[in-house]
C-alpha cells in the first residue's frame, strides 16, 4: 500500500465563510481552498478547533477532482506555545531623555571675575616690589650709617669725598626709598578697588550659583517627578499587560480538536465509481479543470468544514426613547455577541438566528396524563386540605423537569478545565484530555438517562444503577474519544437550515408606507433608517423562514474571543399612538404611576430582553423586554408622574338611625378625593385610572350599600360621574370621568383629566349592622 501524504492546517488559518449565531450556540463555516492533491492516499489535518466544539456536528464537504474516504475527530493536547504565539513585547525602552549626572562642583568664574583677581595679583606683585624698593633702601641707609660711622678709624681718609660719596649716595638711597613709598600707596589703593570690585563680583556670582542650584533644583524635582510618573506608566503598561495576558491566557485552548481527513486522488472521468459509492463522500469536479489541475499528476481541491460550538451566542439588547409630547416611540434594537471560544472568525458574515429561542431539546418528549384518583381519608386520620391539591404523578414529573433543567445548565465542561495555560506543559494537558474524555461519557450516559425519565420509577433506577456501572467502567478504560462516527453528518440535523433568501421589505412605522417583495414566499425586512443623522448604523436584514427568524449583519464582521459582549444593530422601530395612562391607589400611596401601553406595530419579533428606558430625553433606567410577537401590546411602568397631585382626606363618619325602637345601627361614610393636573393649559388629557374600595361584608346581618355613585352594581355598566374641584369657571371643561364597581368591592374611576384643570371624585357607603354589635376586619 502507497504511503499517504500529509497535508496540516492550522485553524487560525483557515478562512472563515460565515458564522451563524444562535443564542446559546453558534455554527461556523471555514473554508479551505487550492488543496494540492497528489495520485493516491492524501490525508488532510486540521487542528486547532475550539474545545467547545460539539464534535457531532462537524461535516467536511468540498469540490474537487477527489473522493472524501474517511473523517476522524480526535481531542487533543494543545501543541502550540502561548508565548510563540503571543510574544512579550518589549515595552520598557529607555526614556529619550535619560538622566544625567549632576554636576556636583563649585559654579566656574565668570570672566569678570577671572580677570579682577588676575589683576589682584598683579597689584599685590607691584605692592611687594614697591614695598622691597623700600626695604632696600632702609638696609642701603643703613648699611652706609654704618660706613660713615667707620670713617674715624681708618687713616689717611678724604674727609671731603667721604662726606660727598656719603651725601650722594644717601640721597639717592632717599630717592629709591619715596619712589618705593609711592609705588606702595599707588599698589595699595588700586589693591582696594579691586578688591571691592571683586568682592561685588563674588557676591554677584553667591547670587547668580544660588539662583542656578535653585534652578538645578526645581529640574532635579521635576525629574525626579518624570521619573515618577514614567514609573506609573510603565507599572500601567504593565498591569495592561498582564491583563491582556490574562485574557488571552483564559481563551487559551488546554485541549483542541483535530478534524483527520482522507482523501483519495482520481482522475476526472464521466463515470466514477467513487462517485456513486454509498460509503465515501465525494466532492464534485470543477467545470475548469485546466485550473484544478497542476504539473504533473497532482490535483486541486477545495474543503469546506463546518462545525457547531457553545461559548458563543447573542441575546437582544434594547434602548427605548418614549415622546409624551406626540404619543411616540423608537425602539434600537441591538444583538449583544459574544465569542468566549479559542478561535477567532475574521472577515466573515455574521447571520443572528432565533431558532434556539423557540424550541427545547429533542430528548424532552411528550409525557402522557395519567388519572387522578382520590379517596376519603379513614377518619382517624388527620385531614389536611392541601392533600388533592397536585397528584403524586404531578409532583414527581414536576421533580423530574427540574433536575433536567439544573444538569442542563452544567452540561458543558468548566472552562478551567478547557482553557489556560499551563505551566507543567503537556502531563496536566493529558491529565486535562482523559478528564474530559471522562466527562463526555459521563454527559452520554446522562442524556441516555434522560429519556427515562418518563418511564415507570422501577425501570428509572435500574437505568440509574446501569449508569453507575457504566461511569464506574469509564473511569478504569481511560481511553481516547473515539472518532468521527458518520462520514459527513450534516449539522442541519441540530438546528433548521437557513434559506438565504434576498427579498427585503422595507418596514416604514412612521409614514406607514410598506414596500414589499415576495420570492418562493420568504419575507424580509429592513428596519426604517433617520436619513437627517449623518452617522448611524446599518439596519440588518430580517428574514423570516417558518418557525426562525435571521439577521443577516450588513458587511464583514470580525469576532475575536472577548470576555465582554460586543453589540451590533439589528433594526430600528418606530412606534405611534402610544397610550400613556396613570393608576392611582391613594389608600396606599398618594401618587400616580405613569404607564405606557405600546403596541408592536412592526414585522418583527421582539424578543425578550433588558432595554433602557428613557422618556422625553431623561433616562429612567433599565427594564425588561417581554416578548412581543407581530401585533402584541406590551406595557412598561415609568416610574411616578409628579404632575398629577393628589388629595386622599380622612372618611367622614356620620351615626344615623331608622326609628326610635329600631334595633339596628347605621353609618355613613363619606370621602371626597381631588385629583389634579398641574401641567400647562396647552398640555395635551392625561387618562387616569383611579382606585379605591368599600369593605365587603362576610355576615348576611352587616349589610354595606354603596351610595355614591349612584346607580353602581358588580360588574354592571358604567355611570357618568366627577365634578369640579374648584368653583366659578375655572375647572368646568375639566374632562370626564366614568366609574364601575368591580368584585370584592373594588371600585374603578376612568378619568379623562383635561390640563391645568381637577375633579373631585365622591364615595360615600353605608354601614347597617344590629345594635350592640360592631364591625371588625376578617
Amino acid at each position: 500500500m502507497d504511503a499517504a501524504h500529509h497535508k496540516e492546517y492550522h485553524v487560525r488559518d483557515l478562512s472563515t465563510k460565515s458564522v451563524i449565531l444562535f443564542p446559546s450556540r453558534a455554527q461556523i463555516v471555514r473554508e479551505l481552498k487550492n488543496i494540492a492533491l497528489n495520485p493516491g492516499t492524501n490525508e488532510v489535518t486540521i487542528i486547532g478547533l475550539t474545545p467547545t466544539v460539539d464534535e457531532s456536528t462537524i461535516k467536511v464537504d468540498g469540490t474537487g477532482s477527489a473522493v472524501i474516504t474517511d473523517i476522524a475527530v480526535e481531542l487533543l493536547p494543545n501543541r502550540d506555545i502561548f508565548e510563540d504565539i503571543y510574544p512579550d513585547s518589549d515595552d520598557d525602552i529607555p526614556d529619550a531623555e535619560s538622566e544625567l549626572e549632576e554636576n556636583a562642583d563649585d559654579p566656574q568664574e565668570s570672566c569678570e571675575l577671572r580677570e579682577i583677581r588676575s589683576r589682584l595679583r598683579e597689584l599685590r606683585d607691584e605692592e611687594r616690589c614697591a614695598m622691597e624698593i623700600v626695604e632696600s633702601a632702609a638696609s642701603r641707609l643703613k648699611i652706609l650709617d654704618t660706613y660713615g660711622k667707620s670713617l674715624d678709624r681708618k687713616k689717611s681718609i678724604n674727609i671731603a669725598e667721604s662726606i660727598e660719596t656719603y651725601r650722594a649716595e644717601r640721597e639717592k638711597i632717599f630717592h629709591g626709598h619715596a619712589a618705593g613709598l609711592a609705588r606702595t600707596q599707588e599698589s595699595k589703593k588700586l589693591l582696594s578697588a579691586s578688591l571691592k570690585e571683586e568682592n561685588c563680583l563674588v557676591k554677584q556670582q553667591k547670587k547668580e550659583a544660588a539662583e542656578a542650584a535653585r534652578e538645578r533644583e526645581k529640574v532635579r524635582k521635576e525629574k525626579a517627578k518624570e521619573k515618577q510618573r514614567d514609573a506609573k506608566r510603565r507599572e500601567e503598561r504593565e498591569r495592561e499587560r498582564q491583563r491582556i495576558r490574562k485574557e488571552r491566557e483564559s481563551f487559551w485552548p488546554k485541549l483542541c480538536y483535530s478534524v483527520r481527513i482522507t482523501l483519495e486522488g482520481a482522475a476526472l472521468t464521466p463515470m466514477s465509481s467513487r462517485r456513486t459509492s454509498v460509503s465515501s463522500d465525494t466532492a464534485q469536479a470543477f467545470t475548469s479543470t485546466p485550473d484544478k489541475t497542476i504539473e504533473g499528476l497532482g490535483f486541486m481541491c477545495d474543503l469546506s468544514l463546518s462545525y457547531v460550538t457553545s461559548s458563543a451566542s447573542w441575546a437582544p439588547s434594547y434602548d427605548l426613547q418614549l415622546f409624551t409630547t406626540n404619543n411616540t416611540g423608537m425602539l434600537c434594537y441591538d444583538a449583544r455577541i459574544t465569542n468566549e471560544t479559542s478561535e477567532t472568525w475574521s472577515n466573515c458574515k455574521v447571520i443572528l438566528s432565533t431558532s434556539q429561542a423557540m424550541f427545547s431539546g429533542l430528548e424532552n418528549s411528550i409525557p402522557t396524563l395519567k388519572p387522578w384518583n382520590i379517596k376519603l381519608a379513614p377518619k382517624n386520620a388527620s385531614a389536611r386540605g392541601n392533600d388533592i391539591l397536585d397528584s403524586v404523578e404531578e409532583r414527581q414529573q414536576r421533580k423530574d423537569w427540574w433536575e433536567i433543567q439544573k444538569r442542563m445548565a452544567h452540561i458543558s465542561k468548566p472552562r478551567s478545565h478547557l482553557f489556560g495555560v499551563e505551566s507543567s506543559g503537556l502531563p496536566n494537558s493529558s491529565e486535562a484530555l482523559r478528564s474530559y474524555q471522562e466527562g463526555l461519557m459521563v454527559l452520554e450516559q446522562q442524556n441516555k438517562g434522560r429519556l427515562l425519565l418518563q418511564r415507570d420509577p422501577q425501570q428509572l433506577m435500574q437505568s440509574q444503577m446501569q449508569q453507575q456501572q457504566q461511569q464506574q467502567a469509564s473511569m478504569q478504560m481511560r481511553q481516547s474519544v473515539p472518532g468521527f462516527a458518520s462520514m459527513g453528518e450534516p449539522a442541519a440535523q441540530i438546528m433548521p437550515r437557513i434559506s438565504r433568501k434576498r427579498s427585503v421589505m422595507m418596514a416604514r412605522q412612521a409614514c406607514g408606507k410598506e414596500s414589499e417583495e415576495q420570492e418562493d414566499h420568504h419575507m424580509a425586512w429592513s428596519a426604517t433608517t433617520n436619513q437627517d443623522e449623518s452617522v448611524d448604523f446599518q439596519d440588518s436584514t430580517v428574514e423570516e423562514t417558518g418557525l426562525t427568524t435571521t439577521y443577516d449583519l450588513p458587511g464583514i464582521k470580525s469576532l475575536p474571543p472577548r470576555p465582554t459582549p460586543s453589540k451590533q444593530r439589528v433594526a430600528r422601530v418606530n412606534f405611534s399612538n402610544i397610550l400613556f395612562s396613570h393608576t392611582i391607589i391613594a389608600k396606599y400611596k398618594p401618587v400616580a404611576y405613569l404607564k405606557a401601553k405600546i403596541r408592536n406595530t412592526s414585522r418583527l419579533t421582539l424578543l425578550k430582553g433588558e432595554t433602557g428606558l428613557t422618556l422625553d430625553g431623561t433616562f429612567l433606567g433599565r427594564a425588561r423586554l417581554p416578548r412581543c410577537s407581530d401585533g402584541d401590546i406590551f406595557s412598561f411602568s415609568l416610574g411616578i408622574d409628579p404632575a398629577i397631585k393628589f388629595n386622599y382626606p380622612k372618611v367622614d363618619v356620620r351615626r344615623t338611625t331608622t326609628g326610635l325602637f329600631s334595633k339596628e345601627n347605621s353609618s355613613v361614610y363619606t370621602r371626597s378625593v381631588t385629583v389634579s393636573n398641574t401641567r400647562a393649559a396647552a398640555g395635551k388629557p392625561v387618562s387616569l385610572l383611579v382606585l379605591d374600595q368599600i369593605p365587603v361584608s362576610e355576615d348576611e346581618r352587616l349589610k354595606v350599600d354603596l351610595l355614591v355613585p349612584k346607580g353602581l352594581v358588580v360588574n354592571g355598566s358604567e355611570v357618568l360621574t366627577g365634578r369640579p374641584a374648584r368653583e366659578g369657571k375655572d375647572d368646568v371643561n375639566w374632562g370626564k370621568a366614568t366609574a364601575s364597581l368591580k368584585r370584592g368591592g373594588q371600585i374603578d374611576w376612568q378619568v379623562t383629566l383635561n390640563a391645568g384643570m381637577a375633579v373631585k371624585l365622591g364615595l360615600e357607603y353605608v354601614v347597617a349592622l344590629p345594635s350592640g354589635d360592631s364591625a371588625v376586619e376578617c
